[in-house]
């Protein structure tokens, strides 16, 4: 519950942050820490709330990719072991936008393996789009 707490009071503190400010290592480091709580819960809820708040914190360039790395973890196992869709898609949404080597080729592996096919499709597209805009090859044909 206390984790729950922090991250609502989290997400509503991102929210009131203009564009403009910058986190100091301080506040980054805490954000990340929390999101980390927050992913490896046993909260469904907050799984995925997690994981949706820190792809957007990367996207809007709040965090950076390498202040979130430590988080690669329990997004891949969120990816792998979720219980529902949603949070399968937030966590592979979320290994996207850090772009690390390791979380674009488990995107290729649930792609590939995965016997959902809706999260497969979500993740071989993914995987395609990161390699298409980073100029890079294929490790796989679907």
């Amino acid at each position: 519950m206390k984790t729950f707490i922090i991250a609502v009071v989290m997400l509503f503190t991102v929210q009131m942050v203009s564009a403009q400010e910058v986190f100091s290592e301080e506040k980054k480091s805490l954000i990340v820490d929390n999101l980390e709580k927050a992913i490896g819960s046993e909260n469904t809820g907050l799984h995925t709330s997690g994981a949706l708040v820190l792809s957007e914190l990367i996207y809007d360039s709040y965090l950076d990719k390498d202040d979130a790395s430590e988080v690669m973890i329990p997004l891949i196992k969120l990816l792998k072991n979720g219980e529902t869709e949603e949070e399968r898609i937030a966590a592979a949404v979320a290994l996207y936008q850090l772009g690390n080597s390791i979380g674009i080729y488990q995107l290729r592996n649930v792609g590939v393996f995965d016997s959902n096919e809706k999260i497969a499709t979500i993740c071989k597209n993914l995987y395609y789009t990161y390699h298409k805009l980073n100029g890079t090859e294929y490790l796989v044909s679907f």
